[in-house]
């Protein structure tokens, strides 16, 4: 007898109430990000913890061009699909909502479907369309854009929370923005929106401090507390030796961005005996089809199967997490407060889940200290309905010329605080050792 497929949860569509949407708005500016009006301003009382807000943003550096860029393409006069970088997971959806208050109060904003999931009512209330709607949540999108309220996308496809790299994107802002090009005569923009996340002071006792519970949570070496940097490639290097354990792959000679190439190999070559997949240029890419294939055969597998399949699964994503801490981002002389934070975040995320304050810290991650977010907005991109309905290579040129000024604005905000972060960077432990 043949065992019945669960029928797939129904997608709800979004009810979107104002007067929730301006009250969350205002809770977020004052006790998520920027702190308590008035007190946030007076030095040292600001940082007390009930005095800045939980993801503690000293300040927004947006300037006076790029809000009045933001403002020219975001309004009730055209068709608005927003894409930021997102470069850290849980702050960002802060930051969305900040921007939305300026330019788009009532912006419906994708989510994940298990967030959407925990709370349907409540998100839905506050426009957040969740990301397992298929056609119905596009539809949906594309009509309230059409409205001149705007939609925002998290178009970043190989999610890694980086702070420096915009990686490749998913194609739901293309079409979107290409289906509603072809239903008005209103302007339709994809409009690119990067952030720089910055702290203001040394953090490195915290930076320590998320070292050490890391050290204790996986069962790793205790590591130099004399020493940020020393600490941190011991760290990675332990844990590099670590999963190559648990995954019974023999280690390789080369540094240490080789030898987790190396591993990474190793883990996809054994996958790929099981779960052959079409040939693609994107290691990434290779990756994301082996685990959805994975998946769908654990929703119709016996018990027995289902061990072999989680196994499967672990193997994909450390394959994964593997490719998220590389040598062309993490490959520079130094390495800034940030990009640690970041590395030491997606570790966490990925290795250390279990209790209750590790859920917290991966689904709320508080910041080792006061930061100030650079916000850049570049030309939006106006879509053309010509195109959108006769060139098959539109989609992939929006896609392409989106990531292109994310990236060269991501660049410019970099070079210009460029001195302030280099203060409290590090020199790269990962150059010239092994």
């Amino acid at each position: 007898m043949t065992q019945a497929k669960p029928k797939a949860a129904r997608w709800s569509r979004p009810s979107p109430n104002s007067g929730l949407m301006w009250l969350l708005g205002i809770v977020n500016r004052w006790f998520l990000l920027l702190g308590l009006p008035v007190l946030r301003r007076i030095p040292f009382v600001r940082d007390l913890p009930l005095v800045h807000g939980y993801f503690w943003v000293r300040g927004f550096d947006l300037p006076a061009t790029d809000l009045r860029q933001l403002e020219s393409a975001v309004n009730s006069g055209t068709v608005a699909f927003m894409g930021p970088n997102h470069p850290e997971f849980g702050t960002d959806w802060m930051v969305d909502k900040e921007i939305s208050t300026v330019v788009a109060p009532r912006m419906a904003s994708w989510a994940d479907r298990g967030i959407v999931a925990g709370a349907p009512r409540f998100w839905g209330m506050n426009n957040l369309v969740a990301n397992d709607g298929g056609e119905a949540a596009k539809d949906y999108s594309v009509e309230w854009a059409l409205k001149g309220e705007g939609v925002l996308l998290h178009p970043e496809g190989s999610v890694r929370w980086t702070n420096d790299r915009v990686h490749a994107l998913f194609p739901g802002i293309a079409q979107m923005a290409m289906s509603a090009a072809e239903r008005t005569d209103k302007p339709v923009y994809i409009v690119p929106i990067v952030w720089k996340y910055r702290f203001v002071r040394d953090v490195s006792a915290r930076v320590h401090r998320e070292m050490r519970i890391l050290e204790q949570g996986l069962e790793l070496p205790r590591g130099d507390a004399t020493s940020v940097s020393r600490r941190f490639h011991a760290l990675q290097v332990n844990l590099l030796a670590s999963r190559m354990k648990r995954f019974s792959c023999a280690d390789s000679t080369g540094d240490f961005f080789q030898r987790q190439r190396a591993f990474q190999r190793y883990l996809i070559d054994a996958l790929e005996q099981h779960y052959p997949t079409e040939s693609v240029d994107s290691v990434d890419k290779r990756i994301a089809r082996i685990a959805r294939l994975i998946r769908t055969e654990l929703s119709s597998a016996t018990a027995d199967e289902r061990a072999i399949l989680k196994e499967h699964l672990a193997m994909a994503e450390e394959a994964k997490r593997l490719g998220e801490f590389t040598h062309d981002v993490y490959g520079s002389a130094t390495l800034s407060q940030e990009q640690l934070f970041e590395s030491l975040k997606r570790v966490r995320d990925r290795l250390l889940r279990r209790g209750w304050k590790n859920a917290i810290a991966i689904m709320m991650p508080r910041p080792f200290g006061p930061r100030v977010v650079h916000v850049g907005v570049p030309d939006a991109i106006r879509v053309s309905s010509v195109a959108a309905a006769h060139a098959k290579d539109y989609e992939t040129s929006l896609l392409e010329l989106t990531r292109a000024r994310m990236q060269d604005k991501l660049d410019e905000i970099n070079a210009r605080i460029a001195p302030d972060v280099a203060r409290f960077s590090h020199p790269n432990p990962f150059i010239g050792t092994s």
